[in-house]
């Protein structure tokens, strides 16, 4: 029992979470650390998709941010929950993103197991026309994905569209499920917007604090 979890779970206690969705195009990983440079420079991304959130108190963030900015890519900073019900507005916002961001895209959250499955199952049917069912896949145990406990909502999109799609005798396509999700997919906050702006490039703290890069390279050097 003990050698087949790590055997499971190898990839994203040892290996970073880093997989392929798409090759070439897409790919996913965890919260990058001491592997951002060789991320970075394996993958040669234009865009990067932060799900986790953080700040500049948090290391790991200032180190992203200083690195795409230096390497001219573009930074997405979209934190969302790992445990509740994306909205209308979240799913429409990154729909939006995938259709006109710069590739390759690294996306990435805290353990890459369960938002990063979400937008990567999202860019699965939104660019290359999977159906949910395929989709789904995207949410996997070899990524670390465990459907219990709050994760599991986060199929919840992919499900209810599946099901819609089944109901009213229809194939998928990407411009029909960019329309369900306006026009009949739920929100759990009836008062939640419909849309949000369009995701731009850059943190969504801001320019980093002055002498912050100063502070970090004297932090460095101990």
């Amino acid at each position: 029992m003990a050698a087949a979890a790590a055997g499971v779970f190898h990839r994203p206690l040892l290996l970073g979470n880093v997989g392929e969705v798409d090759p070439g195009r897409v790919y996913r990983c965890a919260q990058p650390k001491g592997n951002l440079a060789e991320l970075l420079e394996s993958y040669r991304p234009g865009s990067v998709l932060n799900l986790r959130g953080g700040s500049y108190a948090d290391s790991w963030y200032a180190d992203e941010v200083e690195a795409t900015d230096r390497l001219g890519i573009d930074f997405y900073d979209f934190p969302m929950s790992a445990t509740r019900r994306p909205s209308r507005a979240e799913l429409l916002a990154l729909i939006d993103l995938l259709e006109r961001c710069r590739y390759p895209l690294l996306i990435h959250c805290k353990s890459g197991a369960d938002r990063t499955g979400l937008v990567s199952g999202l860019y699965l049917m939104v660019v290359v026309g999977r159906p949910p069912e395929e989709a789904l896949e995207a949410f996997s145990l070899r990524y670390g994905h465990v459907p219990i406990g709050g994760p599991e909502r986060l199929h919840e999109p992919f499900e209810e569209y599946r099901d819609w799609l089944k109901a009213e005798g229809r194939e998928h396509s990407p411009e029909r499920f960019r329309s369900w999700v306006d026009r009949e997919y739920r929100d759990d906050d009836p008062n939640a917007p419909r849309t949000i702006a369009p995701l731009r490039p850059g943190p969504r703290m801001g320019p980093p604090p002055s002498g912050l890069a100063d502070r970090r390279r004297r932090e460095a050097r101990g």
